[in-house]
């Protein structure tokens, strides 16, 4: 299942924003490990978040919202009305990451 980017539309596997991407964001094996373990709402805290921008991502409330990504042109900017589209979604769907993905999917967020 794949969810896109909403600064330049990469298309993004599920599974590997769910179990890969940590391990670009340089961090230890040890931390990218524990990472898996923890629940949805603090996979993205501050120190994440900051470990993940460093690598090239932005997530919005989950690691299945892409806002930015490492293919995205350095000076793109998000597309506006995708942006609020997929906040909306997530604001609705609350932590069902399955769910989630399945609309950005259907959709092509």
């Amino acid at each position: 299942m794949d969810v896109h980017c909403t600064t330049c539309g990469e298309p993004w596997d599920v599974d590997h924003l769910r179990y890969d991407a940590i391990y670009e964001a340089g961090m230890s094996q040890e931390e990218a490990e524990a990472w898996h373990s923890l629940p949805p709402g603090q996979k993205l805290n501050a120190r994440y978040r900051q470990a993940f921008h460093t690598a090239g991502w932005e997530f919005g409330r989950s690691v299945i919202n892409v806002i930015r990504c490492p293919c995205c042109p350095k000076d793109a900017q998000p597309d506006i009305n995708r942006l609020h589209t997929k906040a909306a979604l997530e604001e609705m769907l609350g932590d069902g990451e399955d769910g989630l993905a399945a609309t950005f999917e259907d959709h092509q967020l």
